[in-house]
This record gives C-alpha cells, sequence and structure tokens, in this order.
C-alpha cells in the first residue's frame, strides 16, 4: 500500500465515522466535495458583482438587467422539453454539457467593452446552464442513500460556500484595485469548468436501476402528464402553490435588492465582497444545520422557516438607509437560503414516484420560469410607480401568503410511494 492510498483510507474512515457518511456513498461524497469547492469558486467571482459590473461599470439599461434577470427563468420555461429528452438516459451527459458549455463562455469575457456584450454572455450562460437542473436532481436520488441525503448534500453546500467565501473576498479587492472584471471571470470560467469535470466521477448506488431502452414519451403526451401531478398529488399541490406565491415575491424583490444598493446606496464592490461574505459564512452554518433538520423533521418544515426568513429580509431593505443595515440581510440570505436550496430538492425526492424525480423537478423549473420571467416584468414598473419601498411591502405580503401555504403542504399526508 502507498503512502497516498494510506491517506486515502485513513479520510474516508474518519469521514465515514466523525461525519456519519454511509460507506456506499463515500466514492461519490469526495468527488462532489472537489466539484462543490471549484463550483464555489466560480460563483464566488461571478454571481455577487453582475449587476454591479452591468449598471455601475457598463450602464446597463433596467431592459439589460431585465434580459439579465430572466434569462435562466426562460430556461426554466423549457425543463419539461430537457426532462423529457433524458427520459430511460443517463443523467449525466445532460449536467456535462450544460455546465461545461455555459461555462465556457466566460472564456469571451476580456472581450466584453459593453454592456450588451457583457449581458449577452451572462445570459447565455444562466439559460444553458438550465438544461441540467432536471439531471442533477436525479442524480442525488442516485448517488445518495434517502436516509442520509440532506445530511451529505449539506456537507457539499459547506465547501460551496466556503470556497464562494474565499473567492468573493478576493475577487471584491481586486476589483477595488482596479482588475478588471474580464480576466477574473474567466478565471471562474475555468474553475467552472473542473468542477464539472470532477462531478463526473461521481457513481451511482449499486440499488439504482439501470437507464430504460423505452422511447421517450411523445413531448405533448409528456408535458400533459407533467403537469397532471398538480392534480394527483395534493400534498405537492400545497408545496408547488406556496413556492409560486413566494417565489414570486422573492424574484420580485432580488433585482431591486441590487439596484437598491447601487443607485440609493452607491454600495462599492468591497462592500458587495463583504456582504457576500458575511451570507456564505451564515449559509455554511446553516448548511449544516438544515441538513440534519431536513433529515429529522422533513423538508416541508424547512421550508416554511426559510421563507419567513427570507420574506423578513424585504422589512430589512424597507428600513435600509445605509449599506451596514444590510449586513443582517445578509444573515438572513445565507441562512435561509441554505435552508430552501437543500430542502427544495429534498421536498421534490420526497414527492416524487420511484423513477419520476426529473419529471417532478422539470415542473418545478417550470413553475420557476414562469414566475421568474413575470416577477422582474412586473417589479421594475411597479418601482416606478410605487416606489422601492412600495414593492418591499408588497413582496413582503407575498411572501407571508407563501410560507402560510407551506405551513398547509406540511400538514397534508405525502402519499406512500
Amino acid at each position: 500500500m502507498t503512502e497516498r492510498d494510506d491517506w486515502r483510507l485513513r479520510l474516508r474512515s474518519w469521514a465515514r465515522w466523525k461525519l456519519g457518511v454511509p460507506k456506499e456513498a463515500l466514492h461519490s461524497l469526495g468527488w462532489d466535495v472537489l466539484a462543490g469547492g471549484c463550483a464555489g469558486i466560480f460563483l464566488g467571482i461571478t454571481m455577487p458583482f453582475l449587476i454591479r459590473i452591468a449598471r455601475a461599470e457598463l450602464h446597463a439599461s433596467d431592459v439589460a438587467i431585465g434580459v439579465m434577470n430572466a434569462a435562466p427563468f426562460v430556461g426554466n420555461l423549457l425543463a419539461p422539453v430537457w426532462a423529457r429528452q433524458m427520459e430511460g438516459k443517463a443523467k449525466m451527459p445532460f449536467c456535462q454539457v450544460s455546465w461545461i458549455t455555459g461555462r465556457s463562455l466566460l472564456l469571451l469575457m476580456p472581450l466584453a467593452a459593453t454592456a450588451w456584450g457583457f449581458v449577452g454572455i451572462i445570459a447565455l450562460l444562466l439559460f444553458i446552464g438550465t438544461i441540467s437542473s432536471p439531471a442533477y436532481t436525479s442524480l442525488m436520488k442516485d448517488i445518495y442513500p434517502d436516509r442520509a441525503r440532506g445530511q451529505l448534500m449539506s456537507y457539499v453546500r459547506i465547501v460551496v460556500q466556503s470556497t464562494t467565501f474565499l473567492s468573493t473576498f478576493v475577487a471584491g479587492r481586486l476589483m477595488d484595485q482596479g482588475v478588471g472584471f474580464g480576466p477574473l471571470y474567466a478565471v471562474a470560467g475555468v474553475a467552472g469548468v473542473l468542477a464539472a469535470l470532477f462531478f463526473r466521477q461521481v457513481r451511482p448506488l449499486a440499488s439504482t436501476p439501470a437507464p430504460s431502452a423505452e422511447p421517450p414519451q411523445p413531448l405533448l403526451h409528456f408535458f400533459r402528464d407533467t403537469l397532471g401531478i398538480l392534480r394527483e398529488n395534493e400534498s405537492y399541490r400545497w408545496f408547488a402553490l406556496s413556492v409560486m406565491l413566494y417565489g414570486f415575491g422573492n424574484l420580485m424583490a432580488w433585482p431591486l435588492y441590487a439596484l437598491y444598493q447601487v443607485d440609493q446606496l452607491h454600495i462599492r464592490p468591497t462592500e458587495i465582497a463583504n456582504l457576500t461574505n458575511v451570507s456564505s459564512l451564515c449559509a455554511i452554518g446553516g448548511s449544516l444545520f438544515w441538513g440534519r433538520f431536513i433529515d429529522r423533521h422533513g423538508p416541508a418544515k424547512t421550508v416554511f422557516r426559510g421563507i419567513l426568513l427570507i420574506a423578513s429580509i424585504s422589512v430589512i431593505y424597507f428600513f435600509a438607509r445605509s449599506v451596514s443595515l444590510l449586513y443582517v440581510a445578509s444573515f438572513l440570505a445565507g441562512f435561509g437560503m441554505a435552508g430552501i436550496e437543500l430542502s427544495y430538492t429534498a421536498s421534490i425526492l420526497n414527492y416524487a414516484e420511484v423513477g419520476k424525480a426529473a419529471r417532478y423537478q422539470a415542473l418545478h423549473s417550470l413553475l420557476l420560469g414562469i414566475r421568474g420571467v413575470l416577477a422582474p416584468l412586473v417589479a421594475l414598473p411597479l418601482r416606478n410607480l410605487i416606489g422601492y419601498q412600495g414593492v418591499f411591502t408588497l413582496t413582503f405580503v407575498l411572501m407571508l401568503i407563501g410560507a402560510y401555504l407551506q405551513w398547509r403542504a406540511a400538514k397534508t399526508p405525502t402519499p406512500s410511494r
């Protein structure tokens, strides 16, 4: 046995006994952690600064900002198409093509000298990235056992948030020192591609059924049956309605938060990095907390509590007159979204019948696309009519209604699978 093999055995033993990682999930968790570390670098350099770069440096219009925000949700509208194409097929190629193609576009970012050039690259990246969503959810079902999935996914999220923290910290300060976004975004693209290549190494559990050789349903039949989930599954119907209202309110508010920071509070890149880092640190603790909470109490109760935390952000922005109060919002965003992100995937897997996880994720993404396309179109005109504070009040009310519906979903029995 080589020294390297001995080190790997010691690490696996520690993970198994100290972290409670099932033996059959050790291989996939190791590669998922490596992928998550690179994904955090990709996310930390790019996402926190998108609107500030577009608005403050390239003077993008409201229309351009709207296009950039709408791009991933337009892609989500096509989720049933992606899910139907992968029915009965291996899911990994869909993740690989989506991630590698989209993230490679960031290598073109040093050439983006105009607002629309920047927005075009980001919009394509976000649109192409949605292709992986149904496949990724199915893979989480395949590679992690039900009894520990929430906890194992939380470990990966901790790694993602940790590297997001570090990369955002460095990127914000480099931008304040005059380093252009082009080279930084190209580095992020390389990290994103590496994340995809590492994730390719995960492998399904031995109990995972092999892909079916049967041809997929005709698209219209698949779409009809996917929508039929709302009629047939009452508990999922309450969940979907809750997420629709909460998500509509949150997606109305989210681009306005960033615009409020730039237009009203005149935020600097370092301050954006600091706010993002507070959120990342809280998400690290949140991921550990929520992962265990999901496994013990179920995803519906987790979503309910997460919605209440995220709704409170609108209240913070309503009263914010300086950047200092936004640190409270960052705490709520990091801790709350860690729970919601984990519990959404866990909820879909909990509600879905065997072999239908991709279909449920497709419906979830379709509804996300509908609200994601419409919400910014409503939010920006409303801001002109009733101001930022008026929109923040409206979004808070919508999210509270969504929280109530999620409480109702938690009380509705889930059909046996």
